[in-house]
């Protein structure tokens, strides 16, 4: 399969591919790779949909969930080779949006341009997160400052009903500028800020509310805590 616009782009988070990419090359993944593999390799339950159809559009897995020769072939590269693999990977699964933007180039509005075609339209901030996070693993594109990547994350919060503005404005306020209540907290801002914006105790909210509250947490969860590997978490749980 290749990303193309006459189907749904994917926009899983990059860090779910990556680390299964590195799951699969160092330990390999039991076949066929389905929700309970992602759900065993620590794939967060609300991403396991996303992460699954990311991994058949970027031709990693078919439709049966065996892993397809581009997966095996990156599984097998030798360490010198694993970077020009991911190249290559990526310029195939991507290549209707190469032909329009290269992101070791273009700025950002380029980039949003080469995928302004592609649907769902409402996920295109995490199509292009994913699309930069991938190739900057793989050399194509710089790393992204955190005052950036801060940016996206806050452009891929959900659209607020009327009577929820004020609460999410409140919330933008607490993301730049946390309150001092939550200043010492050790929370990262951005998730101080969320928690900050849920209603009062005794308060009531619409479950439309509550569905983009559990999908804007997911998304600045992931955003504050990157999914690591479970030996480099083992080490720092040691280190402390």
């Amino acid at each position: 399969m290749a990303v193309t616009a006459d189907k749904p782009c994917p926009y899983a988070p990059a860090s779910a591919i990556l680390d299964l990419v590195d799951r699969h090359r160092n330990r390999g993944l039991p076949p066929p790779i389905n929700a309970e593999v992602l759900a065993r390799a620590s794939i967060s339950e609300s991403l396991i949909p996303r992460t699954l159809y990311a991994l058949q559009a970027l031709d990693l897995i078919d439709e049966a969930g065996r892993p397809t020769p581009t997966f095996e072939g990156i599984r097998l590269a030798p360490e010198a080779e694993y970077k020009k693999r991911l190249e290559d990977w990526l310029k195939g699964a991507y290549a209707d949006v190469f032909a329009f933007a290269d992101p070791s180039q273009d700025d950002d509005v380029a980039i949003r341009d080469a995928f302004r075609s592609y649907q769902p339209a409402g996920q295109r901030d995490r199509m292009i997160t994913l699309f930069q996070g991938l190739c900057a693993a793989a050399g194509l594109a710089p790393e992204k400052p955190k005052a950036q990547q801060n940016r996206s994350v806050l452009r891929i919060l959900p659209k607020p009903t009327a009577p929820a503005a004020a609460k999410r404005s409140s919330f933008l306020k607490a993301v730049a500028k946390p309150a001092a209540s939550t200043a010492h907290s050790g929370l990262p801002p951005a998730l101080a800020g969320l928690l900050a914006s849920l209603p009062a105790a005794g308060e009531g909210w619409t479950a439309d509310d509550r569905a983009k509250f559990v999908t804007t947490f997911s998304a600045v969860l992931d955003f504050c805590f990157p999914i690591i590997k479970e030996d480099a978490a083992k080490q720092n749980g040691d280190a402390q």
